[in-house]
């Protein structure tokens, strides 16, 4: 599978887009993100180790705080083309 398809497939997932699009905002803390997107903490969670583990996010510790940041430049390209065909 090549990259561009298994980054479309990964932000297919409707919890992932929401989390992605979250994320656009700027860094959030994972605890942050279940209210904004209307999701339990457990299924955030889960959304967020596949986009970390593919790649499209990443993390640092900030105490007892974990940060997500979106980690690949393509996201915000995808976004603003979504954006100028609505």
């Amino acid at each position: 599978m090549n990259d561009a398809h298994q980054l479309l497939r990964v932000m297919g997932a409707p919890t992932s887009y929401a989390i992605l699009k979250a994320l656009q905002q700027g860094d959030r803390c994972a605890c942050e993100l279940p209210p904004i997107i209307s999701k339990t903490q457990s299924n955030t969670s889960m959304h967020l180790a596949k986009l970390l583990k593919e790649g499209v996010v990443a993390s640092r510790r900030d105490g007892k705080k974990i940060i997500y940041r979106i980690n690949d430049k393509r996201i915000s390209r995808i976004f603003k083309v979504l954006e100028e065909t609505a």
